[in-house]
């Protein structure tokens, strides 16, 4: 691999060999004040060549105090940067060269540096406008087996996952997890033959069509930090006047009624747990087929197409609703464990209750601590890292099944209506301002007293939790050891 050199000098960049690179955590620091604010993208999906043609606007704004000479961008690896102007039109240089992750080899980007014409300074905006092309083919080899993006006319999904448009950042997964997500406000305009159609979760600004053509128009309903746009020949089904949408495959229509039934009684009943969630303007379940990988934004749910054709496989759509109650972290490097472990531990709580499914919840008890016995075994390092360590470890799988745990122990002891009630004041009080980990433990000494106290110790602040995980307890010899505890 390539050597990259990245220093700072008198407030500016400065670039070594025409590549930026983060020497140092201070570097990292700075390069995540650069913060994504607006994104416009038109892109024209050409399914003969099987290629993208993209032309986006790009809006950044330098909230930190250092000066940028020049801005990092990255983009999937067979994607081509064919111009770059800035925000008055003026061209802009720029190199681009396909990188390997400095610390993830298998992970290859498009690397691309823009030079400036002028410094970007503290507190100012500078807009990109970049012109691109070329194919897409996923990234399962990297392991992210469920990005399987491709251009195809039977389905074509394109998000931030396979890197389909460009956004700030370097080839190396640290920095990128240092920059973090952006949350932007975002137009977005889909090119498609007419006989496909592209979904969004986002407000539809409408189509137009011409010469076999049509260009889906859409914008951000909340400030957002993905856009995905599938295309595939949909079906929608609506209800309370748009304002709640579900896209499906033709063949799963009994199944798309299903979702929409759901997807309405589980926000009801996850808003009697937690208390309402923010005002709903518009939501859209988007169905994928099975091996894309759900995920929630937070307008929308891409939802594997396997919840849609089998009633025993709805909790992964239980999980994904559960991440409209969740509160925004605002640590650096967020464990997860609070909504993901969560989301996880309710996706089969809900299967109980609303399917009549007895027994699920213990069965996955079981099941996941036995699958973390494994991983733990398998990875004795894990084992002296704590829960709230997880983000800054790059361990955050652990946060479902570890976090998951955690919070069918915590049920278990607080008994449900307290444990509700401890989880819906944390929502309602941390919803405008977002928590740390530490805002989260505190919340719940402070509602459940000191009785658990040894819980958030060994959990979430220690790793005696990992070591009787490895030493074989079971979910019964854990249970006991914490309810005979006290604080």
């Amino acid at each position: 691999m390539k050597k990259i050199a990245f220093l700072l000098n008198l407030g500016a960049v400065i670039v070594l060999g025409g590549w930026l690179d983060v020497a140092s955590q201070t570097d990292m620091d700075r390069l995540a004040d650069l913060k994504t604010i607006r994104y416009d993208l038109d892109i024209k999906v050409d399914y003969e060549a099987e290629k993208i043609f993209g032309r986006c606007r790009l809006t950044v704004h330098n909230s930190g105090p250092s000066t940028f000479a020049a801005i990092p961008v990255v983009l999937y690896r067979l994607l081509k940067i064919e111009s770059i102007k800035d925000g008055h039109g003026d061209a802009l240089p720029f190199t681009q060269d396909v990188f390997a992750f400095d610390d993830w080899e298998k992970f290859q980007v498009n690397s691309v540096r823009v030079t400036l014409k002028a410094p970007l300074r503290s507190q100012e905006k500078e807009t990109l406008e970049i012109a691109y092309q070329g194919h897409i083919l996923g990234y399962a080899e990297t392991g992210m087996a469920y990005v399987k993006d491709r251009i195809d006319k039977e389905f074509t999904i394109l998000r931030q996952d396979g890197r389909a448009y460009p956004e700030v950042g370097l080839p190396s997964w640290k920095a990128s997890r240092r920059i973090g997500l952006q949350n932007y406000d975002y137009r977005l305009n889909v090119t498609v033959p007419s006989s496909l159609t592209v979904a969004n979760g986002g407000r539809l600004l409408g189509v137009s069509t011409s010469n076999g053509w049509s260009t889906y128009g859409y914008e951000n309903i909340k400030p957002a930090w993905r856009m995905d746009a599938a295309i595939a020949d949909y079906s929608i089904l609506e209800e309370d006047q748009g304002h709640l949408k579900v896209f499906h495959f033709k063949e799963d229509a009994a199944g798309a009624s299903a979702i929409l039934a759901t997807l309405k009684s589980t926000i009801d009943l996850y808003s009697r747990w937690f208390g309402p969630p923010e005002e709903i303007e518009g939501f859209a379940v988007i169905e994928i087929p099975d091996g894309f990988g759900s995920q929630a934004d937070v307008t929308s749910i891409l939802q594997t197409r396997s919840a849609f054709q089998k009633q025993d496989q709805m909790y992964q759509f239980y999980h994904e609703v559960s991440h409209l109650f969740d509160v925004r972290s605002t640590d650096t490097f967020p464990a997860r464990f609070e909504s993901e472990g969560m989301a996880t531990f309710l996706q089969y709580l809900v299967q109980e209750k609303k399917n009549g499914a007895a027994g699920s919840l213990k069965k996955a008890e079981d099941w996941i601590l036995g699958r973390l016995r494994k991983e733990l075994e398998e990875n004795p390092k894990y084992v002296e890292v704590p829960m709230a360590d997880y983000g800054k470890a790059d361990i955050t799988d652990l946060s479902y099944t570890k976090g998951m745990i955690f919070f069918a122990l915590l049920h278990e002891i607080a008994g449900e209506e307290k444990f509700f009630a401890a989880m819906g004041s944390f929502y309602q009080k941390f919803r405008p301002t977002g928590a740390t980990t530490a805002d989260f433990a505190n919340h719940l000494k402070s509602e459940f007293g000191r009785n658990i106290g040894p819980l958030i110790e060994d959990w979430v602040y220690g790793t005696q939790s990992s070591r009787d995980i490895a030493a074989g307890l079971t979910f019964g010899d854990l249970l006991g050891k914490y309810l005979k505890r006290p604080g």
